[in-house]
This record gives C-alpha cells, sequence and structure tokens, in this order.
C-alpha cells in the first residue's frame, strides 16, 4: 500500500521563518560591529591612556631626576655655605676647625710641618665707633682678600669671628720657615686701607704655633696660638708672636691680674691721686692732675701704668673713670669754689675721646657734682688728636661751648703738625719730660724748647712743663718764659688736696713716690 505524500509546506511560514533569521543575524552583525568599534574605541583609548602613562611617567622620572639633582646641588651649596663666611666669602670657623683636623691627621704634612696663625686687627671697634659698621664690614673684605693674596696656594685662610682671622700653613719649618711667614704676612698686611675714599690704619697682631712632629691635637694647637696672639696684643699689638713655653705662666699670671684688677673696679678700689701744677713765679699752686691708683688690700698703692692695660683689656675703663672721676670732682670742688684751684686737669685715654665718651658723659657727672665746668681741663694724647683731625675739631668745639679747656699731653712725644695748633681749639701744651730732661745740659734741648714756648705765646696757648725735677731745669723754665711747672720738684702724686696752697719752696732732693 502506497504511503499517503507529505503535506505540502506552508510558505509563508518559511518565509516567516527566514525573515526572523535574517533579521536576529543582521543584529547580530550590528552588535559584533557595535562591539568591534566599542573595542577598537577602547584600545585607541587605551592606547593613547598607555602613551599619556608612559610620557607621564617619562616626566615624572625626568622630575625625579632634575629634582634629585636640585637636592643634590642644594645639599652640597648648603655644606659649603656652612663652611664659608658670609661677609668674606672664605671659610669660617667650622670649616677652618675641620680642615686643621685634617692637616694634623696627614702624615706628611706633620712631617713637613703644619702652622696656624691667629690673626686679629688692631683697635677695630674704634673702626666701627668713629667710621660706621659699613667702613668696619669693608675693612673686613678688604683684609680677607690681602691675606688670601698674600698666603701660598694650598695654604687655608679663614675668618673666625668678628676681626679675627686664621692661616693653616703646610710644609712649614717650625724653627725657620713659619716665624718668616708670619713676618712677611704681618708686612704685607699692616697698610692703610682705602675705604669709601678714606684712608684707614690698618694694623694686625699675629700668634704663631706648629704643630710638634707626627701630629697633634687641634684643641692643643689653637690654644697655643690662641696664647701666643695675646701675647703680641698685650704686648703693645701690631707685632707677631711665636708660642713658647713660658707664654703659658706669662698668661696665668696676667689672668690674675685681670681678675684682681676687676675685683678692684667692682669693690671701687680704684682711687683719684693728684699731682699739683705749680706757678714758679708766685711759689703757689695754682692747679693739680688727677691720677688713678690701685688702692689695694694689703696696704699697698698700684701705680697706674701696672694696671691700666688689664682695664682696657676688660672694657671697664669707662666704668673705673666714672667711679675715679665722681670721687675727684667731689673732693676738687671746694677748692674750686675757694678760688685756690683754677682748674682740675684729667687724663683722657684715645679710645675715650674718639668714642665721644667725654662729651657724652663728663658734662653728666659735672652736674651730679656742681663742678663747673670752666675748671675742667682734659688732657688728651697728641697721637689721638691727629687720628682725625676735622672730627677732633668737632668735638674740641663742641667740648669748648660747655667751658671745657683741652690740653695736648706729652707733646713734642708724637709725630708733631704744628698747623694742628693753628687748626684746633687749644688751650694748653704739657711739654712732655723727654724735653725738659736735658734742657740744663744739652744748648739745642733749650733751643727747641725755648721755641716751642715763643710759639705757643704767639698762639696763645699756655704751657705747662712736665717732670720737672731741678732747680736748674726750673729756672731755665722760667727764664724762657714757661711759669706753670710738674714735677718732683715740687710734690709727687697725693690722694688728697689738702695742705697745697700755701707758699711753696721747692725740696732739693727728689720726692720718692710712685709717678706715671
Amino acid at each position: 500500500m502506497t504511503p499517503p505524500p507529505d503535506p505540502a509546506p506552508d510558505l509563508d511560514a518559511l518565509l516567516d521563518q527566514l525573515r526572523r533569521l535574517e533579521a536576529r543575524l543582521s543584529r547580530e552583525r550590528r552588535a559584533r560591529g557595535e562591539a568591534e568599534r566599542l573595542l577598537e574605541t577602547k584600545s585607541f583609548a587605551l592606547y593613547e591612556a598607555n602613551v599619556a602613562l608612559s610620557a607621564l611617567a617619562a616626566d615624572l622620572e625626568r622630575r625625579v631626576e632634575q629634582r634629585t639633582r636640585e637636592l643634590s646641588l642644594a645639599r652640597q651649596r648648603a655644606l659649603q655655605l656652612a663652611e664659608i663666611d658670609m661677609l668674606t666669602g672664605i671659610a669660617n670657623r667650622a670649616s677652618f676647625a675641620r680642615q686643621l683636623g685634617e692637616a694634623l691627621a696627614d702624615p706628611q704634612a706633620t712631617v713637613d710641618g703644619v702652622a696656624t696663625l691667629l690673626i686679629d686687627l688692631d683697635d677695630f671697634k674704634s673702626v666701627n665707633d668713629t667710621q660706621g659698621h659699613a667702613a668696619g664690614d669693608a675693612l673686613l673684605v678688604e683684609f680677607a682678600r690681602r691675606l688670601v693674596d698674600a698666603v701660598r696656594p694650598g695654604d687655608v685662610v679663614a675668618r673666625l669671628g668678628g676681626d679675627e682671622f686664621a692661616v693653616i700653613a703646610k710644609a712649614v719649618n717650625r724653627h725657620e720657615g713659619a716665624p718668616r711667614m708670619a713676618i712677611r704676612l704681618h708686612r704685607l698686611l699692616c697698610r692703610p686701607a682705602v675705604i669709601e675714599g678714606r684712608h684707614l690704619p690698618c694694623s694686625c697682631s699675629i700668634g704663631l704655633a706648629v704643630a710638634q712632629p707626627g701630629g697633634g691635637d687641634a684643641d692643643a694647637l689653637l690654644r697655643d696660638a690662641d696664647l701666643a696672639l695675646y701675647a703680641s696684643k698685650r704686648g703693645g699689638r701690631g707685632r707677631v708672636t711665636p708660642f713658647e713655653a713660658g707664654l703659658r705662666a706669662a698668661v696665668e699670671r696676667r689672668a690674675t691680674l685681670d681678675a684682681q684688677v676687676r675685683k678692684a673696679v667692682t669693690e671701687d678700689r680704684i682711687e683719684p691721686w693728684y699731682q699739683p701744677i705749680h706757678r714758679y713765679a708766685s711759689g703757689r699752686y695754682i692747679a693739680a692732675e688727677m691720677m688713678v691708683r690701685w688702692h689695694k688690700n694689703d696696704g699697698t698703692v698700684v701705680p697706674a701704668n701696672a694696671f691700666l692695660e688689664s682695664v682696657e683689656a676688660l672694657s671697664l675703663l669707662d666704668t673705673m673713670m666714672e667711679n675715679v672721676l665722681r670721687r675727684a670732682l667731689w673732693e676738687a670742688r671746694p677748692a674750686v669754689r675757694d678760688g685756690l684751684l683754677e682748674y682740675l686737669s684729667i687724663n683722657v685715654s684715645s679710645s675715650q675721646f674718639n668714642q665721644g665718651w667725654v662729651l657724652h658723659r663728663l658734662p653728666a657727672l659735672l652736674a651730679e657734682s656742681g663742678f663747673p665746668s670752666h675748671a675742667v681741663v682734659i688732657e688728651i694724647k697728641e697721637a689721638a688728636l691727629l687720628q682725625d683731625v676735622d672730627g677732633t675739631h668737632s668735638m674740641l668745639a663742641a667740648l669748648a661751648d660747655i667751658g671745657m679747656r683741652i690740653a695736648i699731653d706729652d707733646f713734642g712725644v708724637a709725630q708733631t703738625h704744628f698747623s694742628m695748633l693753628r687748626k684746633l681749639p687749644l688751650a694748653i701744651l704739657k711739654l712732655d719730660r723727654s724735653l725738659i730732661a736735658d734742657i740744663a745740659l744739652d744748648d739745642r734741648a733749650l733751643a727747641l724748647t725755648d721755641c716751642i714756648l715763643q710759639l705757643a705765646k704767639r698762639l696763645r696757648i699756655k704751657v705747662v712743663a712736665e717732670g720737672v725735677e731741678t732747680q736748674r731745669q726750673a729756672e731755665l723754665l722760667a727764664a724762657a718764659g714757661c711759669d706753670a711747672m710738674q714735677g718732683f720738684l715740687f710734690a709727687g702724686p697725693r690722694r688728697h688736696l689738702d695742705k697745697w696752697f700755701a707758699p711753696l719752696t721747692p725740696k732739693k732732693n727728689r720726692w720718692q713716690e710712685t709717678m706715671t
């Protein structure tokens, strides 16, 4: 039996099925295309991001490297600046200490010799006080330049602070080479400096110490050089002093004296003493010069030249002078009031005069004591007046305005400028004892003294002769026209002013009391 035939396919259903399949395939193709485009977009974005990140990483790496270099350079610069004196550009104290330690640790250097020089400018404070700190800084810069130019290649130059400099010199012979080098440096450094168009004096003191063979301790070497510098300045400044063992004992003695002097000033044991000024024609005392003496606890009296250096070094001069002068003004006031004392003569140091102490403090002390300014004569060393003639003239004019008179002390010792006698408002010349000593034995000395007396008379300047010790000296001075005299022929320094104003006959023998 033949099977029945399959039913005929439904064409519409097949077509519909085909359309749905085609639509699905189309959607899938579109989805795949969208996915491919999205993937391509994302891949490109990722590529761009990767490129940007690579560039950023490279830039960051470059920046990090640059910053690292900058920090390294800054660190090196900071280390350099930490060892450089900012004013002068040379090594500072820290650098000096490090390099000295390295030099002493070098076996070859210590065999050849390592010298340390400490160098201190003399009277630098007066430059700051009189010329200003800008001029002082300029002088320090100029001094550092000179020092750098003067040393050998390889030597170390440093500024330790203030006006103190130092040099480390290797390969020098301790007995000959080092002292010669120090003297050569001193000669080159001690020349006037032109600062802001002004010629400023430039002097220095040098202390020298040389390391022992085989090395040494840097601190010990510096202490030795410092002791030598101390000895240079105590010995009058402007000199070179090599270290030697005896300096330690000398410094210990000086330290003991300084401690005693400090205590003496604090306890007001520095006293005013007086040496009278005598009028030869009348045989009477007319005035007195105030001096200072140290009355020690054991009763001994110490002259000024034995302790004034310590007073100045300890910066106690102003305090001491105020204490002593206050007492002197009270003690002398009755004699001035009663017409027995024409004036009190007061010695003023160069530093006190140049720094204006006389003008700023003395009037206050006069007002406090009621002592008249017209009865005060300020004695100033001739050399101090020559340092700044214009400034000196202004200072003297200001003192004259308040009634004080000015005397040149020790006239004839320094380099005399006779034009100064015409320009400055001076009242008195005090002839130095060195001019008086030989007038009875040497006609030339007498002639020179006579010329000064005649010149002073023409200029209307009074004269006081110091150091008169014999009757013959007094007679010759009186014959030459000098009536006011001071010296052991008449009286030495005394503590009190009483019993001075009766007629006096000069003594035949020298009065044996300590004189400044």
